[in-house]
């Protein structure tokens, strides 16, 4: 089943599944943020390491299942698999978009 995906939700997951952490923050605003664990990473330098540093410990992929459109953005659960316990888990990615960036994305 294939899910309609705003275009740089779309990028993201690529950059995300491809482990490429400089696309990934290429797909934020200058001063965009992620929230994850408990942790939030500002701005492309820190969102890239992030993102690195994550490969690196998780080597984890994202098939996006549900697309769920909110009033800045939007929510895609996906499931994620990777080297930690308990893979594969259900996560929600919620983004927040400002024309065709990303201006926050929340992993919960």
């Amino acid at each position: 089943m294939a899910i309609n995906l705003p275009a740089v939700v779309a990028a993201y997951f690529q950059a995300e599944n491809a482990h490429d952490a400089a696309a990934v923050a290429q797909c934020f605003s200058a001063d965009g943020e992620v929230r994850d664990e408990h942790h939030v990473h500002r701005g492309h330098a820190a969102i890239s390491e992030w993102k690195r540093a994550a490969s690196t410990k998780y080597a984890a992929t994202v098939a996006p299942l549900a697309c769920s459109d909110t009033a800045d953005g939007c929510v895609v659960r996906g499931e994620v698999s990777g080297n930690f316990p308990g893979s594969p888990v259900l996560l929600d990615f919620a983004f927040q978009l400002d024309a065709d960036k990303i201006s926050v994305l929340e992993i919960t």
